[in-house]
Order: structure tokens, then C-alpha cells, then sequence
């Protein structure tokens, strides 16, 4: 089996984002299934919920996307009319609504054309930070991406699973990593699951 990833800038990028978002789809979609099956806890009080001063669960998908989509956004990188940037507002009102958030993210990051952002990458463009009421200039895409919006993603992705773990989730790490798996990788890993 030769390695998936295309170490391209567009290879080592979009379909990251594309397991981080299928990741997500995972982690939520068991989630519903625990609720179903009769964990005692609301969707609100899920989304809702924090750990300290953290922003709540219902933000932590927002913060995963608006860094993710800003720069396709303002370099017009991927087919709005085709795949528009879902609106990164956090008025979910269940996990449905946070799964369909992520399908929309991952739709956009399939319109993305390869080639257009392979070239952009050494690309600057303004990045408009609203909380703070400034506009960074960002000085290339690539480093922008992996420096930031990677770990970014991660982060936001774990603030979801750990928040959801916290409130008696009994989300196994299969859940999370599943995504990232290809199928051979899943054929191999297949003696453990029994």
C-alpha cells in the first residue's frame, strides 16, 4: 500500500481538513446514538456546555471553520456558487444541525480546485479578527495553514470530544482517529474491534 497523502500543498492540506470535519461527523453521530440509547443529558445542555472560561460547545465548531475559511473566502479558492461557506453563526439547536455544519464545511472543501490553491499558497491576504477589531496581513496561505489553522482545527476538534466526554460520553478513541484511517488501515486494524 503506497502512502494516501500527495505531499502537495493541497495534499498535506484539504484533505486534512476534510478527516478533521469526518472526524467530527464521527464523534457527534455516536453521540446521537448514545443519547438515543438513553444517556441523561440534553442536546442543550450539550451545547451549552464548558470546561472554565472556555467559549461552549456550541462555538467550538465556529472556531474550528472561521480560520479554515477565511483565506478560501478572500482568495475565492473554491466554487461559492457550487459550495457555499456555511454561516458561522451558533444558533445549533441540536448535533443534527452541528453534523450538517460539518457536510457543508466538508462540500466546500470539495470544490476546492487542487490547482488554484497549490499556487496560492505563497499568497497574502487580510485576515479580519472581529473580537479584537483588527485586520492581520498574513503574509503567505501555506504558513498560515500549517502554523495556525491546523492546530487550530485540532484544538477545536478535541474542545468538542473532551466537552462531549465530560458530560458522561463513552466516545472511544476509534471514534476520533477512525477518520484519519484509510481502508486499508482500517482492513489491518480491523482484529482488534473483535
Amino acid at each position: 500500500m503506497s502512502d494516501p497523502t500527495t505531499y502537495t500543498f493541497y495534499g498535506t492540506t484539504v484533505p486534512v481538513l476534510r478527516s478533521i470535519n469526518n472526524s467530527a461527523i464521527s464523534i457527534l453521530t455516536t453521540a446521537q446514538t448514545e443519547l438515543a440509547n438513553g444517556l441523561p443529558i440534553s442536546e442543550q445542555e450539550i451545547l451549552d456546555a464548558a470546561i472554565g472560561d472556555m467559549l461552549p460547545f456550541r462555538m467550538q465548531p465556529i472556531l474550528l471553520a472561521k480560520f479554515q475559511t477565511a483565506p478560501i473566502e478572500h482568495l475565492k479558492l473554491h466554487s461559492a456558487t457550487s459550495a457555499p461557506i456555511p454561516a458561522l453563526n451558533p444558533s445549533f439547536t441540536s448535533l443534527a444541525d452541528v453534523i450538517d455544519f460539518f457536510k457543508a464545511l466538508n462540500a466546500v472543501y470539495d470544490a476546492i480546485d487542487s490547482k488554484a490553491w497549490n499556487d496560492a499558497a505563497e499568497k497574502a491576504f487580510d485576515l479580519r479578527m472581529e473580537s479584537v477589531g483588527k485586520t492581520l496581513k498574513i503574509s503567505g496561505l501555506a504558513d498560515f495553514w500549517h502554523g495556525f489553522v491546523l492546530p487550530n482545527s485540532y484544538f477545536h476538534l478535541n474542545a468538542m470530544y473532551m466537552l462531549l466526554r465530560g458530560k458522561g460520553f463513552k466516545l472511544g478513541k476509534s471514534v476520533y482517529v477512525g477518520a484519519w484511517m484509510s481502508e486499508t488501515l482500517r482492513a489491518d486494524f480491523a482484529p482488534l474491534r473483535g
